[in-house]
C-alpha cells in the first residue's frame, strides 16, 4: 500500500491538522476577548468624556444665562436711571428758568 494513501497516515495528518485548528482558535479566542477587553475600557473612557463634555455644556449655559440675565437687568437699570437724569435734567431746566424770570423782575 502507498504511504502517501494510507488511512492511519490520512488520520494522523487529520488529527494533527484538527489539533493545530485548535490551538489556532484558542489563540484567536484570546486575542479576541483581549480586543473585547480593549473596546471595553475605551467605551468606558469615551462614556467618561461625554460625561465631562455635558458638565462643561451644561456650566457654559448656566454661564451664558447669568449673562444675559445681568444684560437684561442692567438694561432695564440703565433705561430706569436714564428717565430719572431726564426727570431731574427737566426739573433744573424749570428751576432755572425761574430763577431767571425772578432775575429779570427784581432788575429795575
Amino acid at each position: 500500500m502507498d504511504p502517501e494513501y494510507d488511512p492511519v497516515v490520512g488520520f494522523a495528518r487529520a488529527a494533527q491538522t484538527m489539533a493545530e485548528t485548535q490551538r489556532i482558535l484558542a489563540e484567536t479566542t484570546q486575542r479576541l476577548e483581549a480586543t473585547q477587553h480593549l473596546a471595553l475600557r475605551t467605551l468606558r473612557g469615551v462614556v467618561w468624556l461625554q460625561g465631562f463634555a455635558c458638565v462643561m455644556i451644561g456650566l457654559a449655559l448656566v454661564g451664558l444665562g447669568s449673562l444675559i440675565w445681568l444684560g437684561v437687568t442692567q438694561s432695564a437699570e440703565h433705561a430706569a436711571l436714564t428717565q430719572a437724569l431726564r426727570t431731574e435734567t427737566q426739573t433744573l431746566a424749570a428751576q432755572t428758568q425761574a430763577l431767571l424770570e425772578t432775575l429779570r423782575r427784581s432788575q429795575p
